[in-house]
């Protein structure tokens, strides 16, 4: 899947000035971004770790999800469902909720379309890094493939983040809306 092109994204940003009640939800966005940023790191160190022979297939599970990796196989495959739902309902609340009414604002609206365009390009990521972490368990041999993977998912999330952050900051603002 081809990396995620900054260069083609609308831009927005800098059109306004918000006091610093309007960055509120801005700054409420960058903290939940700073979280999944967090899993992302520890996740690379799962997979190199892996990678380099001094880690298991369930650690680089669990770095997905932010989790010690001493949980069981089951464990982490249950788990690694739910931290993916808490993404995927991320990217659903910022889809059903903020980006319609961002959208109603007509020079903010592409911005709207083209961060909801990229939560599809982060889902087949997440599918990718998630299915690669159980082919890994009985194929040891694909784990440059998922060590490839997680590298393309933190590279195009934390693009998507930056740019989100960016642009949506102004919209939030302008229009009161929470995160």
């Amino acid at each position: 899947m081809p990396p995620i092109d900054d260069a083609t994204r609308p831009r927005v940003a800098g059109s306004v000035e918000l006091t610093p009640q309007q960055r509120g939800a801005g700054d409420h966005l960058r903290m939940i971004h700073d979280h999944f940023r967090h899993q992302l790191e520890t996740l690379t160190r799962a997979v190199e770790s892996l990678r380099d022979g001094a880690g298991g297939v369930d650690a680089v599970r669990a770095g997905v999800h932010d989790l010690a990796p001493a949980l069981s196989a089951q464990q982490v495959a249950g788990l690694c469902g739910q931290v993916c739902r808490f993404l995927t309902m991320h990217h659903t609340i910022e889809d059903q909720n903020l980006f319609p009414a961002v959208a109603t604002m007509e020079a903010y609206a592409p911005v709207a379309a083209r961060l909801a365009e990229e939560h599809l390009v982060v889902h087949a990521h997440l599918e990718r890094v998630d299915d690669l972490a159980l082919a890994v368990r009985t194929d040891p041999a694909r784990v440059d493939e998922l060590v490839e993977a997680v590298a393309g998912l933190r590279a195009d999330l934390e693009s998507h983040f930056a740019y989100e952050e960016t642009e949506m900051t102004e919209p939030l603002g302008l229009l009161g809306l929470g995160v």
